[in-house]
């Protein structure tokens, strides 16, 4: 008997899964994170052996069953992280084949029937890639925003702080934002808030989280600075995609594009319907969806295509059982 493994590893936690060649989940482990750019190398290969010799111990698997192992990371992004991951993974797995891609790649391939289509990420930061019919893979850089990068949960707060006080100096238009965003932030008003960010910022990160929805409550009500700010930075995301569209040729054939991170499920449509605006305007017949699965379902489903089988309805319908979202 053959067995897959598939990685999702991020920021805060990674899950492993064994499935056997029918789509059949019969491991699915949590342990920590393995993005080693935060919390380095050393710790990234331990988590990431720990994990695999608990996964194959659990269900007394040995090296030579496991077809392939697929790893979805965050922090792989540029060749030199590529080069420092795949000698961590050389030393784990040895002579079993393995791939280490970017884990933005994982929510594309888990909300996708054919291994091709697009993906567009915005939760806490934003990422966006496509993979054409032929197979090539391009990603944005996602780096910062000198360099090319931007977008994400952050910079809609950044925003929503910078039109508060606009707002309450009169350098912009008057907002909603002034009220409610002290409020969110535990302060009486906006000058209270400014105590709390100047000359030491003393908001937390698990505040800050609180004001993008804020935001989307803000703009579904009315408030049209809160309207500006995500059509703003929906038409942003647009053009990332659209760019990375452009660099794979693609098409004007129908193709899928992946939704994942919670700005997409946002109580206001304005990020979302500036995003589409920007994309179907090139791509008229691109199709949006987010996907059902969990993102390690992509890591098994790419291990599937490395092995050349086809994805038949059978294999997603017992992945289905086990990797569905709640």
């Amino acid at each position: 008997m053959k067995y897959i493994i598939g990685f999702d590893g991020g920021g805060s936690k990674t899950r492993g899964v064994i499935t056997d060649l029918e789509g059949n989940v019969i491991a699915d482990k949590i342990s920590g994170p393995t993005n080693y750019q935060t919390i380095g190398i050393y710790e990234t290969e331990k988590t990431l052996k720990k994990l695999f010799l608990e996964l194959i111990k659990e269900k007394e698997i040995s090296k030579n069953q496991i077809a392939y192992v697929f790893l979805g990371l965050a922090g792989a992004d540029m060749e030199s992280d590529f080069a420092i991951l795949n000698e961590v993974c050389h030393r784990i797995f040895e002579s079993i084949p393995y791939e280490v891609v970017n884990d933005t790649w994982l929510i594309m391939r888990s909300g996708t029937k054919d291994p091709f289509g697009a993906v567009s990420i915005y939760g806490t930061g934003a990422n966006a890639g496509a993979i054409n019919k032929d197979g090539q893979m391009f990603i944005l850089r996602a780096l910062d925003y000198l360099l090319g990068g931007g977008g994400g949960g952050g910079e809609i707060t950044q925003d929503a702080l910078h039109y508060a006080f606009r707002s309450n100096e009169l350098t912009y238009k008057k907002t909603a934002l002034e009220i409610e965003v002290p409020k969110a932030l535990d302060a009486d008003n906006i000058n209270s808030l400014l105590n709390k960010m100047y000359p030491i910022m003393q908001l937390s990160q698990t505040q800050l989280n609180r004001i993008p929805p804020l935001v989307f409550k803000l703009a579904k009500n009315g408030d049209l600075v809160s309207k500006e700010i995500l059509r703003n930075h929906g038409r942003n995301q647009g053009e990332m995609l659209k760019g990375i569209l452009l660099q794979g040729n693609f098409s004007k054939d129908e193709f899928p594009i992946i939704l994942g991170g919670s700005v997409y499920k946002g109580e206001s449509s304005e990020f979302m319907d500036a995003f589409q605006e920007v994309i179907l305007q090139s791509y008229p017949k691109a199709k949006f969806k987010i996907s059902e699965l969990e993102p390690v379902t992509g890591a098994v489903l790419f291990a599937f295509d490395r092995l050349n089988y086809t994805i038949n309805q059978n294999i997603i319908d017992n992945l289905k059982k086990s990797l569905s979202l709640k």
